[in-house]
């Protein structure tokens, strides 16, 4: 079995040098050079200077080619924003030739992300990664397929969507309910899948979740919530989310939550509060409670829909070339227009490297969210919808 936690162990020491040489004082050191190369138009010459040098370590044929590889089929988030990033990314780093996109199968990026780093030590080996953040989700899982640390990738470029919570449920833990065995029925593609937060959530309130799986589209999970299949379900807040919306609370559902830990740039008034609003107004204990925290890194993880991801060992001027590049491109009409038609947001520079540090919570909450799933897996087998 791997150990992906073998990174986390070594930063977890007790001395204040780990402490300090931190993956987060990395990134943000790094942060820092990015800025630089903004403020000081010469440190371009100095980043392509290290990007020519990496190349010249290279045979002929990879030399002019730059390989990206890309967890997903081409009609995935990651496919999609892979597709219309690059030929922007190829201008502003003036590559001598397009970027080759390796595209690779898998449902939540797993594979892509095994094959990144599995090839890090080719001569040829990939320059970027474009995944989505269920690679983040499955690796704090212990999920036994993955062979990669996502502590050790640079971002450059992130995209993001919440998720809503909606159904026909009591937020408020009653006497009655405390004392009850009621269980709370959650749509789900799969009991570790994109929904983990909405179960996390429930189960934090008090709610007993009962994931029901089979339920891989926000249509399928809308049809078992009308057929009383289940009693929650979790969609994404995307173009469509209105008419959703609508069209539930035509039936008496209304949305519980949202599974985000920051708060929306712009405020709607079909939108329910965070979370973590929501816990602190019903059981404020348990806002405090490890697994609250915990809760902040996966649903952190399931909103990231796409992130282009360096390797650690990555030069630092040319990381800064990259990121500089990935700034301009996020200004681009192009990219802008795709962001909005789907509500999506882009993420760039000092803030996408924030919210990915977000999704690498300390070790012990890395083995509460473990420990909480060794619980409830158990429970929640043979609960797959065959319908």
């Amino acid at each position: 079995m791997p150990a992906p936690d073998g990174t986390r162990c070594f930063f977890s020491h007790a001395t204040k040098m780990a402490t300090d040489m931190s993956r987060r004082f990395f990134l943000g050191g790094l942060a820092s050079g990015a800025g630089a190369s903004l403020l000081a138009p010469a440190f371009t010459g100095n980043a392509a200077l290290a990007d020519n040098s990496l190349n010249d370590s290279l045979p002929a044929q990879a030399r002019s080619q730059t390989q990206l590889i890309v967890a997903g089929t081409p009609e995935t988030p990651s496919g999609r924003w892979a597709s219309l990033l690059t030929p922007l990314l190829e201008e502003s780093l003036q590559r001598p030739s397009p970027f080759t996109l390796s595209h690779a199968l898998g449902w939540d990026g797993v594979t892509g992300a095994n094959l990144f780093d599995a090839q890090q030590q080719a001569p040829d080996a990939p320059t970027a990664l474009m995944a989505p953040g269920t690679v983040m989700l499955a690796s704090m899982m212990g999920d036994t397929r993955v062979h990669y640390d996502y502590e050790r990738w640079l971002p450059v470029f992130m995209t993001c969507q919440p998720s809503v919570t909606i159904g026909h449920v009591s937020l408020h833990l009653s006497f009655g309910a405390l004392l009850g065995n009621r269980k709370t029925r959650v749509a789900v593609s799969r009991p570790t899948g994109p929904e983990l937060p909405t179960l996390l959530a429930f189960d934090l309130l008090g709610l007993r979740p009962q994931p029901i799986s089979g339920y891989a589209t926000p249509e399928s999970a809308m049809d078992a919530l009308y057929a009383g299949t289940v009693d929650a379900i979790q969609i994404p807040l995307d173009r469509e989310y209105e008419a959703r919306i609508a069209t539930l609370a035509k039936q008496g559902f209304v949305p519980l939550f949202i599974n985000t830990p920051n708060a929306l740039p712009v405020s709607e008034p079909t939108l329910p509060p965070g979370f973590m609003t929501v816990l602190q107004r019903e059981r404020r204990k348990m806002a405090l409670a490890p697994l609250a925290s915990a809760w902040q890194a996966l649903a952190t993880a399931s909103s990231i829909k796409a992130v282009l991801l360096l390797p650690l060992l990555t030069p630092p001027a040319a990381v800064a070339r990259w990121r500089h590049a990935a700034e301009i491109s996020a200004t681009r009409p192009v990219l802008v227009n795709a962001a909005a038609e789907n509500r999506e947001s882009m993420k760039t520079g000092a803030t996408c490297m924030a919210l990915y540090n977000d999704t690498m919570p300390d070790v012990s909450l890395i083995m509460a969210i473990r420990r909480w799933l060794a619980l409830n897996l158990p429970r929640w087998r043979d609960t797959t919808h065959n319908g």
